[in-house]
């Protein structure tokens, strides 16, 4: 029993994740949010959150994730309202239509943290 309930979170991470018929990885955490997995980094985990997901790569340049991802969901039709910038942090609020999304990248010395929620 406690097998089941510890690959529970794997599930769940598993029914997140579509992979696109052009080979990249896509990330669906709405069905309004959705983004492609960074090429050129390793992923070493995917976590879902409430209302998101957190996604670590292992990589030494975190500001060339924030564009890719950056550009990605302006690519989708979302648009940029805000950006902040702060030692090892990257910050972004976006607007499609009603919804808003939030992209923060964060730089741990290697390890490189992506959060991004749907909402307030």
């Amino acid at each position: 029993m406690r097998r089941i309930f510890g690959m529970l979170p794997l599930l769940v991470l598993a029914w997140a994740l579509e992979v696109n018929p052009s080979g990249s990885m896509e990330l669906r955490i709405t069905a309004t949010l959705s983004f492609n997995l960074f090429p050129q980094a390793v992923v070493v985990e995917r976590l879902p959150e409430p209302q998101g997901l957190l996604v670590v790569y292992r990589y030494s340049q975190a500001e060339a994730i924030f564009r890719y991802h950056d550009e990605d969901l302006r690519r989708r039709g979302w648009v940029r309202v805000k950006y902040e910038v702060k030692k090892d942090e990257w910050k972004a609020e976006y607007k499609k239509g009603k919804a808003k999304a939030k992209l923060s990248v964060k730089d741990k010395k290697g390890r490189v943290e992506v959060r991004l929620k749907e909402g307030d």
